[in-house]
Protein backbone atom coordinates (compact mmCIF):
# COMPACT_ATOMS: atom_id res chain seq x y z
CA UNK A 1 0.00 0.00 0.00
CA UNK A 2 2.52 2.47 0.90
CA UNK A 3 4.51 2.13 -2.18
CA UNK A 4 1.59 2.60 -4.45
CA UNK A 5 1.01 5.87 -2.61
CA UNK A 6 4.76 6.97 -3.18
CA UNK A 7 4.67 6.01 -6.78
CA UNK A 8 1.64 8.35 -7.04
CA UNK A 9 3.63 11.17 -5.46
CA UNK A 10 6.50 10.15 -7.93
CA UNK A 11 4.05 10.61 -10.91
CA UNK A 12 2.74 13.95 -9.32
CA UNK A 13 6.39 15.32 -8.97
CA UNK A 14 7.22 13.96 -12.57
CA UNK A 15 4.46 15.85 -13.86
CA UNK A 16 5.20 18.95 -12.26
CA UNK A 17 8.60 18.87 -13.70
CA UNK A 18 7.29 18.11 -17.32
CA UNK A 19 4.35 21.10 -16.88
CA UNK A 20 7.34 23.26 -16.11
CA UNK A 21 9.40 22.50 -18.85
CA UNK A 22 6.45 23.21 -21.31
CA UNK A 23 5.72 26.53 -19.30
CA UNK A 24 9.69 27.42 -19.34
CA UNK A 25 9.31 27.16 -23.48
CA UNK A 26 5.89 28.77 -23.41
CA UNK A 27 7.43 31.38 -21.63
CA UNK A 28 10.67 31.93 -24.01
CA UNK A 29 8.21 31.76 -26.75
CA UNK A 30 6.43 34.29 -25.34
CA UNK A 31 9.27 36.83 -24.59
CA UNK A 32 11.01 36.40 -27.74
CA UNK A 33 8.06 37.34 -29.68
CA UNK A 34 7.55 40.51 -27.23
CA UNK A 35 11.32 41.43 -27.67
CA UNK A 36 11.64 40.82 -31.93
CA UNK A 37 8.60 42.54 -33.06
CA UNK A 38 6.47 39.33 -34.13
CA UNK A 39 3.56 39.71 -32.11
CA UNK A 40 0.25 40.22 -33.73
CA UNK A 41 -0.73 44.19 -32.90
CA UNK A 42 -3.81 43.37 -31.57
CA UNK A 43 -1.81 41.12 -28.50
CA UNK A 44 -0.05 44.40 -27.93
CA UNK A 45 -3.08 46.38 -27.68
CA UNK A 46 -4.33 43.60 -25.14
CA UNK A 47 -1.04 43.74 -23.47
CA UNK A 48 -1.19 47.29 -22.70
CA UNK A 49 -4.82 47.22 -22.13
CA UNK A 50 -4.23 44.23 -19.43
CA UNK A 51 -2.92 46.81 -16.71
CA UNK A 52 -4.85 49.63 -17.95
CA UNK A 53 -7.68 50.60 -15.87
CA UNK A 54 -8.61 51.04 -11.91
CA UNK A 55 -7.47 48.22 -9.37
CA UNK A 56 -10.82 46.70 -9.49
CA UNK A 57 -10.73 46.07 -13.41
CA UNK A 58 -7.38 44.99 -13.31
CA UNK A 59 -8.04 43.07 -10.39
CA UNK A 60 -11.12 41.28 -11.81
CA UNK A 61 -9.28 40.35 -15.31
CA UNK A 62 -6.44 38.69 -13.50
CA UNK A 63 -8.74 37.09 -11.49
CA UNK A 64 -11.42 35.84 -13.98
CA UNK A 65 -8.66 34.63 -16.66
CA UNK A 66 -6.70 32.55 -14.11
CA UNK A 67 -9.82 31.29 -11.92
CA UNK A 68 -11.13 30.02 -15.61
CA UNK A 69 -8.07 28.38 -16.50
CA UNK A 70 -7.44 26.66 -12.89
CA UNK A 71 -11.52 25.73 -12.89
CA UNK A 72 -11.25 24.12 -16.63
CA UNK A 73 -8.31 21.82 -15.28
CA UNK A 74 -10.42 21.21 -12.46
CA UNK A 75 -12.88 19.59 -14.47
CA UNK A 76 -10.73 17.98 -16.89
CA UNK A 77 -9.71 15.84 -14.13
CA UNK A 78 -12.88 14.18 -13.69
CA UNK A 79 -12.60 13.23 -17.31
CA UNK A 80 -10.61 10.47 -18.91
CA UNK A 81 -8.86 12.78 -21.52
CA UNK A 82 -7.69 15.35 -18.85
CA UNK A 83 -4.52 13.81 -18.38
CA UNK A 84 -4.44 14.43 -22.48
CA UNK A 85 -5.04 17.85 -22.18
CA UNK A 86 -3.67 19.45 -19.00
CA UNK A 87 -0.77 20.15 -20.68
CA UNK A 88 -1.48 22.82 -23.40
CA UNK A 89 -2.60 25.24 -20.24
CA UNK A 90 0.87 25.03 -18.78
CA UNK A 91 2.27 25.98 -22.29
CA UNK A 92 -0.34 29.25 -22.96
CA UNK A 93 0.24 30.19 -19.53
CA UNK A 94 3.83 30.50 -19.65
CA UNK A 95 3.41 32.08 -23.22
CA UNK A 96 1.17 34.60 -21.84
CA UNK A 97 3.73 35.25 -19.09
CA UNK A 98 6.93 35.71 -21.03
CA UNK A 99 4.96 37.97 -23.61
CA UNK A 100 3.55 40.10 -20.74
CA UNK A 101 6.87 40.39 -18.96
CA UNK A 102 8.71 40.73 -22.04
CA UNK A 103 6.89 43.60 -23.50
CA UNK A 104 5.75 45.53 -20.56
CA UNK A 105 9.59 45.39 -18.97
CA UNK A 106 8.61 46.00 -15.67
CA UNK A 107 9.95 43.22 -13.19
CA UNK A 108 7.56 44.44 -11.06
CA UNK A 109 4.45 41.91 -12.12
CA UNK A 110 7.10 38.72 -11.80
CA UNK A 111 6.05 37.81 -8.53
CA UNK A 112 2.35 37.74 -9.88
CA UNK A 113 3.06 36.63 -13.14
CA UNK A 114 5.37 33.26 -11.13
CA UNK A 115 2.30 32.69 -8.54
CA UNK A 116 -0.42 31.65 -11.19
CA UNK A 117 2.69 29.68 -13.58
CA UNK A 118 2.94 27.69 -10.61
CA UNK A 119 -0.37 27.66 -9.66
CA UNK A 120 -1.60 26.49 -13.22
CA UNK A 121 2.03 24.27 -13.52
CA UNK A 122 0.41 22.26 -10.22
CA UNK A 123 -3.50 22.34 -11.49
CA UNK A 124 -2.26 20.38 -14.80
CA UNK A 125 -0.48 17.98 -12.83
CA UNK A 126 -2.83 17.41 -10.18
CA UNK A 127 -5.46 17.07 -13.01
CA UNK A 128 -3.59 14.67 -14.98
CA UNK A 129 -3.62 12.60 -11.73
CA UNK A 130 -6.86 12.58 -10.76
CA UNK A 131 -7.53 11.56 -14.47
CA UNK A 132 -5.48 8.90 -14.49
CA UNK A 133 -7.03 7.94 -11.19
CA UNK A 134 -10.60 8.04 -12.28
CA UNK A 135 -9.32 6.13 -15.44
CA UNK A 136 -7.86 3.31 -13.95
CA UNK A 137 -11.11 3.10 -11.62
CA UNK A 138 -13.18 2.91 -14.61
CA UNK A 139 -10.45 0.28 -15.93
CA UNK A 140 -11.43 -2.16 -12.97
CA UNK A 141 -8.24 -1.54 -11.20
CA UNK A 142 -9.06 -1.70 -7.36
CA UNK A 143 -5.27 -0.19 -6.46
CA UNK A 144 -7.08 2.93 -7.93
CA UNK A 145 -8.89 3.20 -4.85
CA UNK A 146 -5.56 4.72 -2.78
CA UNK A 147 -4.47 8.29 -3.58
CA UNK A 148 -5.86 11.39 -3.52
CA UNK A 149 -9.53 11.78 -2.65
CA UNK A 150 -12.03 14.05 -4.24
CA UNK A 151 -11.93 15.98 -1.48
CA UNK A 152 -8.45 16.41 -1.34
CA UNK A 153 -8.36 17.11 -4.84
CA UNK A 154 -10.97 19.43 -4.84
CA UNK A 155 -9.25 21.07 -1.55
CA UNK A 156 -5.85 21.64 -3.83
CA UNK A 157 -7.99 23.11 -6.29
CA UNK A 158 -10.00 25.64 -3.67
CA UNK A 159 -5.91 26.76 -2.71
CA UNK A 160 -5.08 26.64 -6.07
CA UNK A 161 -7.98 29.72 -6.48
CA UNK A 162 -7.22 31.61 -3.75
CA UNK A 163 -2.93 31.50 -5.05
CA UNK A 164 -4.72 32.98 -8.47
CA UNK A 165 -6.61 35.48 -6.34
CA UNK A 166 -3.52 36.68 -4.20
CA UNK A 167 -1.68 37.30 -7.53
CA UNK A 168 -4.43 39.38 -9.17
CA UNK A 169 -4.41 41.29 -5.35
CA UNK A 170 -0.25 42.14 -6.10
CA UNK A 171 -0.89 42.86 -9.84
CA UNK A 172 -4.05 45.31 -9.26
CA UNK A 173 -1.75 47.02 -6.35
CA UNK A 174 1.14 46.54 -8.50
CA UNK A 175 -0.29 48.29 -11.82
CA UNK A 176 -2.20 50.75 -9.86
CA UNK A 177 1.19 52.27 -8.09
CA UNK A 178 3.99 51.51 -10.52
CA UNK A 179 2.56 51.85 -13.95
CA UNK A 180 2.56 55.34 -15.32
Amino acid sequence: EAPREHFSEQTRGGMRILLSIAALFGAAAGAIAAVTGNADSRAVIGLSARISGNFGEIFLHRALSGGAIVLIEFLLGFFAFGDFISWIFPIFAGLGAGFFIAGVQNPVFLPSEAAVLFAVIFAGADSAIFSRKLFGLASGNRAFFRGMSAKEYSARFAFLFLSIVAAALYEGIAAVNFVS
